[in-house]
């Protein structure tokens, strides 16, 4: 899955739980970071801060770092807040049950296009 500022966010495989949670997990994050672009739009850069974290078994993320970013600081703010304020679910079990105790490793690139 990837967020930018056109159009909506991707996530494959629909059909599978991976992909259910997933799809849910992006469309919170995403919801937070549309919202906040907008209104700091000024403030940032056209580029692409990459993001990792671990979602854990009750929905809380840990471990978030900024492993890229052709943005600016302003941009990695933006994605960061983004995610700890989003409100996740927690994993459900059927997934849960295929995924590591730590649980679910997460790499989101978010994109800032031109207008």
């Amino acid at each position: 899955g990837r967020i930018t500022s056109r159009g909506i966010s991707s996530v494959n495989a629909l059909g599978t739980p991976l992909g259910r949670y997933m799809k849910t997990l992006l469309d919170a994050v995403g919801s937070r970071w549309y919202a906040f672009i907008d209104q700091k739009r000024d403030l940032i850069n056209i580029g692409t801060t990459r993001v990792v974290f671990v979602v854990d078994r009750s929905g809380r993320v840990n471990n978030l770092k900024v492993i890229e970013n052709t943005a600016n600081e302003a941009s990695a703010n933006v994605c960061i807040q983004s995610i700890q304020e989003a409100q996740l679910p927690p994993i459900p079990d059927d997934l849960a049950a295929t995924l590591p105790a730590e649980g679910l490793d997460m790499d989101i690139p978010f994109t800032i296009f031109a207008n």
